[in-house]
Protein backbone atom coordinates (compact mmCIF):
# COMPACT_ATOMS: atom_id res chain seq x y z
CA UNK A 1 0.00 0.00 0.00
CA UNK A 2 1.72 3.30 -0.77
CA UNK A 3 0.86 6.54 1.18
CA UNK A 4 1.83 9.58 0.10
CA UNK A 5 1.03 13.06 2.17
CA UNK A 6 -0.21 15.40 0.18
CA UNK A 7 -0.33 19.49 0.74
CA UNK A 8 -3.16 20.83 0.92
CA UNK A 9 -3.78 24.41 -0.62
CA UNK A 10 -3.66 26.85 2.84
CA UNK A 11 -5.54 29.85 2.90
CA UNK A 12 -3.86 32.98 2.51
CA UNK A 13 -5.62 36.57 3.98
CA UNK A 14 -5.76 38.96 1.28
CA UNK A 15 -6.23 42.98 1.68
CA UNK A 16 -7.71 44.48 -0.68
CA UNK A 17 -6.04 47.55 -2.38
CA UNK A 18 -8.55 49.94 -1.02
CA UNK A 19 -7.78 48.73 2.78
CA UNK A 20 -3.71 49.61 1.56
CA UNK A 21 -4.93 52.92 0.40
CA UNK A 22 -6.87 53.69 3.62
CA UNK A 23 -4.03 52.62 5.71
CA UNK A 24 -1.72 54.86 4.67
CA UNK A 25 -3.42 57.92 4.44
CA UNK A 26 -5.00 57.64 7.78
CA UNK A 27 -0.93 56.79 9.61
CA UNK A 28 0.18 59.89 8.47
CA UNK A 29 0.17 63.53 9.92
CA UNK A 30 -1.45 66.80 8.08
CA UNK A 31 2.23 67.55 7.67
CA UNK A 32 2.91 64.21 6.27
CA UNK A 33 -0.35 64.20 4.30
CA UNK A 34 0.51 67.05 1.59
CA UNK A 35 3.84 65.51 1.31
CA UNK A 36 2.09 62.19 0.18
CA UNK A 37 -0.99 63.99 -2.05
CA UNK A 38 1.98 65.78 -3.96
CA UNK A 39 3.96 62.52 -4.82
CA UNK A 40 0.60 60.77 -5.44
CA UNK A 41 -0.06 64.02 -7.89
CA UNK A 42 3.10 63.61 -9.32
CA UNK A 43 3.06 60.24 -9.94
CA UNK A 44 -0.59 59.50 -11.57
CA UNK A 45 -0.99 61.92 -14.60
CA UNK A 46 -4.86 61.21 -14.15
CA UNK A 47 -5.21 62.79 -10.70
CA UNK A 48 -5.68 66.50 -10.16
CA UNK A 49 -6.79 69.12 -7.68
CA UNK A 50 -9.70 71.10 -8.72
CA UNK A 51 -9.67 74.35 -8.74
CA UNK A 52 -6.08 74.58 -7.19
CA UNK A 53 -4.68 78.06 -6.30
CA UNK A 54 -2.14 79.80 -3.84
CA UNK A 55 -3.54 81.55 -0.71
CA UNK A 56 -2.19 85.02 -0.65
CA UNK A 57 -1.86 85.52 2.86
CA UNK A 58 -0.09 82.32 4.18
CA UNK A 59 0.79 81.06 0.45
CA UNK A 60 -0.46 77.51 1.29
CA UNK A 61 -1.97 75.25 -1.66
CA UNK A 62 -5.53 74.40 -1.28
CA UNK A 63 -8.34 73.82 -3.94
CA UNK A 64 -11.36 74.88 -1.55
CA UNK A 65 -13.40 78.20 -1.95
CA UNK A 66 -11.45 79.57 1.35
CA UNK A 67 -8.02 78.91 3.47
CA UNK A 68 -9.10 76.46 5.81
CA UNK A 69 -5.30 77.59 7.45
CA UNK A 70 -6.41 81.65 7.64
CA UNK A 71 -10.14 80.96 8.21
CA UNK A 72 -11.39 81.83 5.05
CA UNK A 73 -9.59 85.18 5.52
CA UNK A 74 -7.18 84.29 2.55
CA UNK A 75 -7.83 84.59 -1.42
CA UNK A 76 -6.80 82.31 -4.17
CA UNK A 77 -3.80 83.46 -6.70
CA UNK A 78 -4.14 80.87 -9.58
CA UNK A 79 -0.85 79.51 -10.15
CA UNK A 80 0.95 81.27 -12.70
CA UNK A 81 1.11 79.56 -16.10
CA UNK A 82 4.71 77.59 -16.52
CA UNK A 83 7.93 80.16 -17.87
CA UNK A 84 10.35 78.78 -20.12
CA UNK A 85 13.63 79.02 -18.18
CA UNK A 86 16.11 80.14 -20.06
CA UNK A 87 18.93 80.81 -17.76
CA UNK A 88 18.41 84.53 -17.42
CA UNK A 89 18.12 86.88 -14.78
CA UNK A 90 15.10 87.75 -12.88
CA UNK A 91 14.22 91.09 -13.54
CA UNK A 92 13.04 93.19 -10.65
CA UNK A 93 11.22 96.09 -13.11
CA UNK A 94 9.03 93.09 -14.95
CA UNK A 95 6.86 92.48 -11.45
CA UNK A 96 4.46 95.17 -11.50
CA UNK A 97 4.23 96.80 -7.92
CA UNK A 98 0.65 95.58 -7.10
CA UNK A 99 2.52 92.02 -7.63
CA UNK A 100 5.56 92.43 -5.53
CA UNK A 101 5.53 91.29 -1.91
CA UNK A 102 8.07 92.63 0.35
CA UNK A 103 7.79 89.43 2.67
CA UNK A 104 9.25 87.28 0.22
CA UNK A 105 12.46 88.92 0.82
CA UNK A 106 12.27 88.09 4.46
CA UNK A 107 14.21 84.91 5.74
CA UNK A 108 11.77 81.96 7.36
CA UNK A 109 13.34 81.01 10.83
CA UNK A 110 15.54 77.98 11.02
CA UNK A 111 15.57 75.03 13.06
CA UNK A 112 17.88 73.59 15.36
CA UNK A 113 19.09 71.04 12.49
CA UNK A 114 19.55 74.10 10.03
CA UNK A 115 21.37 76.28 12.49
CA UNK A 116 23.97 73.63 13.38
CA UNK A 117 24.17 72.42 9.60
CA UNK A 118 24.83 76.19 9.00
CA UNK A 119 27.83 76.37 11.09
CA UNK A 120 28.78 72.87 9.90
CA UNK A 121 29.02 74.02 6.25
CA UNK A 122 32.44 75.05 6.40
CA UNK A 123 34.02 72.87 8.29
CA UNK A 124 32.77 69.37 6.82
CA UNK A 125 33.34 68.01 3.56
CA UNK A 126 30.27 67.30 1.30
CA UNK A 127 30.33 63.69 2.36
CA UNK A 128 30.51 64.13 6.13
CA UNK A 129 27.58 66.80 5.70
CA UNK A 130 25.38 64.01 5.00
CA UNK A 131 26.52 62.11 8.04
CA UNK A 132 26.02 65.22 10.02
CA UNK A 133 22.59 65.36 8.88
CA UNK A 134 21.83 61.87 9.53
CA UNK A 135 23.05 62.04 12.80
CA UNK A 136 20.72 65.57 13.65
CA UNK A 137 17.14 63.60 12.32
CA UNK A 138 18.25 61.33 15.00
CA UNK A 139 18.02 63.65 17.81
CA UNK A 140 15.14 63.47 20.56
CA UNK A 141 13.16 66.75 21.87
CA UNK A 142 15.93 67.00 24.11
CA UNK A 143 18.48 67.23 21.98
CA UNK A 144 20.26 64.09 22.56
CA UNK A 145 21.35 61.49 20.56
CA UNK A 146 18.65 58.98 19.80
CA UNK A 147 20.46 56.09 17.56
CA UNK A 148 23.06 54.06 17.50
CA UNK A 149 26.33 54.97 15.45
CA UNK A 150 27.01 51.26 14.24
CA UNK A 151 23.99 52.27 12.01
CA UNK A 152 24.90 55.56 10.76
CA UNK A 153 28.15 54.50 9.98
CA UNK A 154 26.87 51.82 7.43
CA UNK A 155 24.07 53.69 5.75
CA UNK A 156 26.25 56.47 5.07
CA UNK A 157 29.04 54.33 4.22
CA UNK A 158 32.27 55.90 6.40
CA UNK A 159 33.83 54.43 9.17
CA UNK A 160 32.46 54.62 12.51
CA UNK A 161 36.14 56.84 13.66
CA UNK A 162 34.99 58.86 10.50
CA UNK A 163 31.26 58.87 12.40
CA UNK A 164 32.56 59.80 16.03
CA UNK A 165 34.55 62.69 14.18
CA UNK A 166 31.51 64.26 12.81
CA UNK A 167 29.80 63.71 16.11
CA UNK A 168 32.56 65.58 18.08
CA UNK A 169 32.47 68.49 15.51
CA UNK A 170 28.52 68.49 16.13
CA UNK A 171 28.82 68.70 20.27
CA UNK A 172 30.97 71.91 19.84
CA UNK A 173 28.83 73.87 18.00
CA UNK A 174 26.49 76.39 19.52
CA UNK A 175 24.26 75.17 21.06
CA UNK A 176 27.62 73.34 23.19
CA UNK A 177 26.52 69.77 24.30
CA UNK A 178 23.73 68.82 22.18
CA UNK A 179 23.68 65.38 20.43
CA UNK A 180 25.38 64.15 23.47
CA UNK A 181 24.26 60.40 24.50
CA UNK A 182 23.70 61.46 27.83
CA UNK A 183 22.91 64.17 30.23
CA UNK A 184 26.37 63.85 32.05
CA UNK A 185 28.34 63.72 28.79
CA UNK A 186 26.14 66.96 27.54
CA UNK A 187 27.39 68.39 30.59
CA UNK A 188 30.87 67.34 30.61
CA UNK A 189 31.44 68.50 27.34
CA UNK A 190 30.09 72.30 28.03
CA UNK A 191 32.56 72.26 30.95
CA UNK A 192 35.31 71.29 28.78
CA UNK A 193 34.32 74.52 26.48
CA UNK A 194 35.38 77.00 29.29
CA UNK A 195 38.49 78.32 28.74
CA UNK A 196 40.18 78.46 32.28
CA UNK A 197 39.77 75.13 33.68
CA UNK A 198 40.16 76.69 37.05
CA UNK A 199 39.57 74.43 40.21
CA UNK A 200 35.43 74.97 40.51
CA UNK A 201 35.41 73.33 36.54
CA UNK A 202 37.97 70.33 37.82
CA UNK A 203 35.73 69.50 40.84
CA UNK A 204 32.59 69.71 38.67
CA UNK A 205 34.25 67.17 36.54
CA UNK A 206 34.79 65.32 39.05
CA UNK A 207 31.03 65.22 40.66
CA UNK A 208 29.83 64.64 37.17
CA UNK A 209 32.36 61.65 36.15
CA UNK A 210 32.19 59.88 39.50
CA UNK A 211 29.79 61.01 41.32
CA UNK A 212 27.17 61.96 39.43
CA UNK A 213 24.51 59.78 41.37
CA UNK A 214 25.24 60.36 44.88
CA UNK A 215 25.20 64.22 43.60
CA UNK A 216 21.57 63.59 42.35
CA UNK A 217 20.60 62.27 45.99
CA UNK A 218 21.98 65.52 47.13
CA UNK A 219 24.55 62.96 49.69
CA UNK A 220 27.19 66.55 49.60
CA UNK A 221 29.19 65.12 52.60
CA UNK A 222 29.40 61.36 51.59
CA UNK A 223 31.34 63.00 48.23
CA UNK A 224 33.37 65.93 50.20
CA UNK A 225 34.42 62.61 52.27
CA UNK A 226 35.28 60.47 49.44
CA UNK A 227 37.33 63.54 47.73
CA UNK A 228 38.46 64.40 51.11
CA UNK A 229 37.37 68.05 50.24
CA UNK A 230 35.37 70.74 52.48
CA UNK A 231 31.63 70.78 51.88
CA UNK A 232 31.73 74.17 51.05
CA UNK A 233 33.91 73.25 47.72
CA UNK A 234 31.28 70.80 46.56
CA UNK A 235 28.01 72.80 47.43
CA UNK A 236 29.89 75.77 45.36
CA UNK A 237 31.07 73.31 42.66
CA UNK A 238 27.33 72.15 42.62
CA UNK A 239 25.74 75.63 42.29
CA UNK A 240 28.38 76.40 39.70
CA UNK A 241 26.51 73.34 37.93
CA UNK A 242 23.35 74.55 38.33
CA UNK A 243 24.14 78.57 36.82
CA UNK A 244 26.18 77.83 34.03
CA UNK A 245 25.64 73.96 32.63
CA UNK A 246 21.89 72.93 31.21
CA UNK A 247 20.79 69.11 31.20
CA UNK A 248 19.14 69.72 27.89
CA UNK A 249 21.48 72.47 25.63
CA UNK A 250 18.12 72.62 23.00
CA UNK A 251 15.64 74.39 25.42
CA UNK A 252 18.88 76.97 27.12
CA UNK A 253 19.13 77.62 22.87
CA UNK A 254 15.95 78.38 22.31
CA UNK A 255 15.07 80.19 25.62
CA UNK A 256 18.11 82.47 25.64
CA UNK A 257 17.74 83.27 21.34
CA UNK A 258 16.44 87.05 21.82
CA UNK A 259 18.73 88.76 18.85
CA UNK A 260 17.02 88.96 15.94
CA UNK A 261 20.38 88.68 13.89
CA UNK A 262 20.56 84.80 15.75
CA UNK A 263 18.92 81.93 14.31
CA UNK A 264 15.55 81.20 16.05
CA UNK A 265 14.37 77.70 16.32
CA UNK A 266 10.46 78.00 15.10
CA UNK A 267 8.04 74.87 16.17
CA UNK A 268 5.07 74.82 14.43
CA UNK A 269 2.68 72.17 15.93
CA UNK A 270 -0.27 72.27 13.30
CA UNK A 271 -3.31 70.43 15.21
CA UNK A 272 -4.76 68.25 12.67
CA UNK A 273 -8.14 68.69 14.92
CA UNK A 274 -9.76 71.65 16.50
CA UNK A 275 -11.96 71.01 19.47
CA UNK A 276 -14.11 74.04 20.52
CA UNK A 277 -16.56 74.03 23.27
CA UNK A 278 -19.94 76.05 23.13
CA UNK A 279 -23.21 76.22 25.56
CA UNK A 280 -23.57 76.93 29.13
CA UNK A 281 -21.92 75.46 31.69
CA UNK A 282 -22.93 72.13 32.64
CA UNK A 283 -24.60 71.72 29.11
CA UNK A 284 -21.34 72.19 27.25
CA UNK A 285 -21.36 70.74 23.30
CA UNK A 286 -18.44 70.19 21.08
CA UNK A 287 -17.63 71.08 17.68
CA UNK A 288 -15.33 68.97 15.69
CA UNK A 289 -13.33 70.55 12.62
CA UNK A 290 -10.73 68.98 10.98
CA UNK A 291 -8.72 71.80 8.55
CA UNK A 292 -7.36 70.10 6.46
CA UNK A 293 -10.31 68.08 5.37
CA UNK A 294 -11.39 70.75 2.84
CA UNK A 295 -7.58 72.26 1.95
CA UNK A 296 -8.13 69.64 -1.16
CA UNK A 297 -10.23 68.69 -3.31
CA UNK A 298 -9.19 65.89 -5.74
CA UNK A 299 -10.54 64.82 -8.53
CA UNK A 300 -10.27 62.63 -11.86
CA UNK A 301 -8.80 64.91 -14.55
CA UNK A 302 -10.87 66.33 -17.34
CA UNK A 303 -9.25 65.05 -19.59
CA UNK A 304 -9.00 61.08 -18.69
CA UNK A 305 -12.26 61.22 -17.89
CA UNK A 306 -13.45 62.14 -21.11
CA UNK A 307 -10.80 59.84 -23.03
CA UNK A 308 -12.86 56.91 -21.06
CA UNK A 309 -16.05 58.05 -21.47
CA UNK A 310 -15.38 58.76 -25.11
CA UNK A 311 -13.70 54.93 -26.06
CA UNK A 312 -16.15 52.70 -27.26
CA UNK A 313 -14.99 49.00 -27.78
CA UNK A 314 -13.91 49.33 -31.56
CA UNK A 315 -11.05 52.07 -30.89
CA UNK A 316 -10.40 50.02 -27.68
CA UNK A 317 -9.44 47.10 -29.65
CA UNK A 318 -7.60 49.33 -31.78
CA UNK A 319 -5.41 50.69 -29.61
CA UNK A 320 -5.16 48.14 -26.13
CA UNK A 321 -2.29 49.76 -24.81
CA UNK A 322 -3.36 53.40 -24.88
CA UNK A 323 -6.91 52.23 -23.61
CA UNK A 324 -5.17 50.41 -20.68
CA UNK A 325 -3.31 52.89 -19.41
CA UNK A 326 -5.71 55.47 -19.37
CA UNK A 327 -7.95 52.76 -17.40
CA UNK A 328 -5.82 51.71 -14.53
CA UNK A 329 -5.13 55.42 -14.13
CA UNK A 330 -8.12 56.44 -13.87
CA UNK A 331 -9.00 53.66 -11.69
CA UNK A 332 -5.90 54.39 -9.61
CA UNK A 333 -7.08 57.98 -8.76
CA UNK A 334 -10.39 56.69 -8.05
CA UNK A 335 -8.93 54.60 -5.47
CA UNK A 336 -7.17 57.59 -4.07
CA UNK A 337 -10.35 59.65 -3.84
CA UNK A 338 -12.46 57.00 -2.09
CA UNK A 339 -9.00 56.40 0.26
CA UNK A 340 -9.06 60.33 1.33
CA UNK A 341 -12.92 60.29 1.81
CA UNK A 342 -12.63 57.20 3.97
CA UNK A 343 -9.62 58.58 6.18
CA UNK A 344 -11.62 61.82 7.23
CA UNK A 345 -14.84 59.43 7.90
CA UNK A 346 -12.48 57.01 10.25
CA UNK A 347 -10.59 60.05 11.55
CA UNK A 348 -13.99 61.24 12.25
CA UNK A 349 -15.33 58.58 13.92
CA UNK A 350 -12.40 57.80 16.47
CA UNK A 351 -12.34 61.73 17.70
CA UNK A 352 -15.98 62.08 18.27
CA UNK A 353 -15.95 59.19 20.42
CA UNK A 354 -12.75 60.41 21.93
CA UNK A 355 -14.14 63.50 22.73
CA UNK A 356 -17.37 61.99 23.98
CA UNK A 357 -15.30 59.45 26.47
CA UNK A 358 -12.80 61.93 27.88
CA UNK A 359 -15.52 64.85 28.26
CA UNK A 360 -14.73 66.03 31.50
CA UNK A 361 -10.62 65.60 30.54
CA UNK A 362 -11.73 68.70 27.73
CA UNK A 363 -13.85 70.32 30.38
CA UNK A 364 -11.40 70.75 33.45
CA UNK A 365 -8.25 69.24 33.40
CA UNK A 366 -5.83 66.25 33.07
CA UNK A 367 -6.54 64.84 36.29
CA UNK A 368 -10.28 64.22 35.15
CA UNK A 369 -8.55 61.81 31.98
CA UNK A 370 -10.42 58.35 32.59
CA UNK A 371 -8.38 55.04 31.73
CA UNK A 372 -8.64 54.00 28.33
CA UNK A 373 -7.14 51.85 25.73
CA UNK A 374 -6.90 51.88 22.03
CA UNK A 375 -8.28 48.04 22.13
CA UNK A 376 -11.17 49.18 24.37
CA UNK A 377 -12.42 52.35 21.89
CA UNK A 378 -12.04 49.73 18.67
CA UNK A 379 -14.46 47.67 20.44
CA UNK A 380 -16.58 51.04 21.05
CA UNK A 381 -16.43 51.90 17.28
CA UNK A 382 -16.42 48.19 15.61
CA UNK A 383 -12.92 48.37 14.52
CA UNK A 384 -9.79 47.32 14.45
CA UNK A 385 -7.20 48.22 16.95
CA UNK A 386 -4.67 48.81 14.07
CA UNK A 387 -7.35 51.10 12.73
CA UNK A 388 -7.33 53.34 15.72
CA UNK A 389 -3.76 52.97 16.26
CA UNK A 390 -3.27 55.01 12.80
CA UNK A 391 -5.97 57.49 13.82
CA UNK A 392 -4.24 58.73 16.78
CA UNK A 393 -0.51 58.27 15.50
CA UNK A 394 1.33 61.61 15.15
CA UNK A 395 -1.27 63.66 15.42
CA UNK A 396 -2.78 66.61 17.66
CA UNK A 397 -5.87 68.29 18.77
CA UNK A 398 -6.09 72.19 19.88
CA UNK A 399 -8.80 71.55 22.54
CA UNK A 400 -11.40 74.03 24.03
CA UNK A 401 -8.81 76.03 26.24
CA UNK A 402 -6.71 76.60 23.59
CA UNK A 403 -3.34 74.12 24.35
CA UNK A 404 -2.63 71.45 21.69
CA UNK A 405 -1.94 67.74 22.94
CA UNK A 406 -1.55 64.58 21.31
CA UNK A 407 -4.37 62.36 20.35
CA UNK A 408 -2.12 59.37 22.08
CA UNK A 409 -2.51 62.02 25.38
CA UNK A 410 -6.10 60.62 25.24
CA UNK A 411 -5.45 57.30 25.83
CA UNK A 412 -2.06 57.97 28.31
CA UNK A 413 -2.59 56.58 31.81
CA UNK A 414 0.45 58.17 33.42
CA UNK A 415 -0.80 61.78 32.28
CA UNK A 416 -2.27 62.49 35.35
CA UNK A 417 0.57 61.52 37.45
CA UNK A 418 2.70 63.42 35.38
CA UNK A 419 0.36 66.85 36.09
CA UNK A 420 0.61 66.19 39.84
CA UNK A 421 4.49 65.98 39.55
CA UNK A 422 5.07 68.33 37.51
CA UNK A 423 2.32 70.93 39.87
CA UNK A 424 4.45 69.42 42.70
CA UNK A 425 8.12 70.26 41.70
CA UNK A 426 6.47 73.66 40.54
CA UNK A 427 4.46 74.96 44.10
CA UNK A 428 8.35 73.25 45.84
CA UNK A 429 9.80 75.55 48.57
CA UNK A 430 12.50 73.06 48.56
CA UNK A 431 13.54 70.42 46.19
CA UNK A 432 11.14 67.40 46.92
CA UNK A 433 12.80 63.67 46.60
CA UNK A 434 11.17 61.43 44.57
CA UNK A 435 10.53 59.09 47.77
CA UNK A 436 8.35 62.13 49.00
CA UNK A 437 6.84 62.43 45.46
CA UNK A 438 5.41 58.95 45.80
CA UNK A 439 4.05 60.11 49.30
CA UNK A 440 2.24 62.87 47.48
CA UNK A 441 1.13 60.92 44.89
CA UNK A 442 -0.25 58.26 47.66
CA UNK A 443 -2.38 61.06 48.99
CA UNK A 444 -4.12 62.29 45.71
CA UNK A 445 -5.13 58.25 45.45
CA UNK A 446 -2.09 57.29 42.92
CA UNK A 447 0.17 54.73 44.03
CA UNK A 448 3.42 54.04 42.21
CA UNK A 449 6.57 53.13 42.79
CA UNK A 450 9.82 55.83 43.20
CA UNK A 451 11.69 53.98 40.16
CA UNK A 452 8.33 54.88 38.06
CA UNK A 453 8.20 58.55 39.77
CA UNK A 454 12.03 58.67 38.49
CA UNK A 455 10.51 57.54 35.27
CA UNK A 456 8.04 60.42 34.97
CA UNK A 457 10.04 63.42 36.25
CA UNK A 458 13.03 62.31 33.30
CA UNK A 459 10.31 62.36 31.03
CA UNK A 460 9.33 66.02 31.89
CA UNK A 461 12.98 67.21 31.89
CA UNK A 462 12.95 67.74 35.56
CA UNK A 463 15.97 67.12 36.98
CA UNK A 464 16.92 65.31 40.37
CA UNK A 465 16.53 66.72 43.69
CA UNK A 466 20.28 67.55 44.41
CA UNK A 467 20.34 69.62 41.23
CA UNK A 468 17.51 71.55 41.57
Amino acid sequence: MNVRLTGSPVPRPTVAPRTVVVSKLLAVSSIELERVIQEELSENPALELADAGYCERCGAVFSGLTCPRCDGAGRKTEPAPPQPDWGGPVVRGSISEEDWDPFSRVAAPRSIRDHLLWQLYAQLSPPELEVASLLLESLDHHGLLGCELDAVSSAAGMSLAQVCDVLGMIQRQHPVGIGATTVEESLLIQLESFEDADQVVQLSTCLIEDHWEALGKGKLETIATALDVDVAEIRRARDFIRTNLHPYPIYAYVEGAGSANEPVEAYYLRPDVIITAYGAPGEEEFDIQFPEEKRFRLDVHRAYRHLLDNTDYENANAEPEEYQHVREWVARSKLFISGWHDRWRTLRRVVDALVSYQREFLLNDVQKLRPLTRCQLADMLGIHESTVSRAVASKYAQTPDGQIVALADFFDGSLKAKALIRGFVSEESRPLTDSELVELLAEAGISVARRTVAKYRQALGILPSGLR
